[in-house]
């Protein structure tokens, strides 16, 4: 039955979609075989195997075609694809990393894929904003929104094109290697106060997306936002499990002082 209402990203009035919050195809990639091949989903507090999909009627037809175009075209091409390989990861090691940890490893995006970085980065803005702007259910329960207070409307603007990435945000997007057994899952916002901002992070087939939002995020997190002036820098992470949300921040801040008194190599 159709559903007239308001889209919550142009506000316009209109018929809404059966708009998915994970989109569609990240179900089909994560998969498996054997009697229980439902797609792993992890969330804050349990790990479930579920086909159940969270969709709602948010979206007109118009918006969803540019979260598509936008975003999640290029994310899907680049994400973990067990056919296939994953592409962001290979594209990454092209080249030697420019900083590295036991825990993690930062590598300078050539000029050429900038484009495909902000893409990448699009797709993840746009879940952190649909967590915030609905309430979401997984089939059992509501699924906890992300609390973006003032910068939600901001996020809105951006995704429509009407405004640059806000200030007093950053977006770093972590990759995960071969020993992450998340590589071939996805999840549900999480989120937590950290010093002095608040960070969200959600991961979908081996790409995981860290928000940063507050106006005191120290500066050198921002050398590491996949929406600032080149040279781009994208994380990948090395350990298995890697619990970056809870020590990404520390982390990202010492590796991007350590890349104040260097100067990466571009191509």
């Amino acid at each position: 039955m159709p559903v007239i209402g308001q889209c919550r990203l142009c506000l316009k009035e209109g018929l809404l979609q059966d708009s998915h919050f994970i989109p569609q195809a990240a179900y089909r990639l994560v998969r498996g075989e054997g009697k229980n091949p439902h797609p792993l989903v992890v969330q804050t507090d349990k790990a479930v195997q579920t086909s159940v999909q969270m969709r709602a009627h948010v979206f007109c037809r118009d918006c969803e075609q540019r979260f598509h175009e936008r975003g999640e075209d290029t994310f899907f091409r680049y994400c973990h694809r067990d056919s296939e390989g994953f592409k962001l990861l290979a594209t990454l090691r092209k080249t030697a990393p420019v900083l590295e940890s036991t825990s993690a490893a930062v590598y300078v995006v050539c000029s050429t894929d900038d484009a495909i970085v902000e893409q990448i980065g699009y797709f993840g803005v746009s879940l952190f904003w649909k967590s915030s702007i609905h309430s979401w259910n997984d089939g059992t329960r509501p699924v906890p929104s992300i609390p973006l207070g003032p910068y939600q409307e901001r996020f809105r603007r951006f995704l429509l094109g009407e405004e640059p990435f806000p200030t007093g945000a950053a977006l770093v997007i972590e990759v995960s290697d071969e020993s992450n057994r998340l590589i071939r899952a996805f999840g549900t916002p999480g989120t937590m106060k950290k010093g002095t901002n608040h960070v969200h992070w959600i991961h979908v087939c081996g790409i995981r997306f860290n928000l940063m939002v507050g106006q005191r995020i120290p500066r050198e997190l921002y050398q590491l936002c996949a929406f600032k002036p080149s040279p781009k820098m994208v994380l990948v992470s090395k350990n298995e499990e890697f619990d970056m949300a809870t020590l990404y921040r520390d982390l990202l801040v010492t590796l991007a002082q350590k890349s104040t008194t260097q100067e990466p190599h571009r191509t």
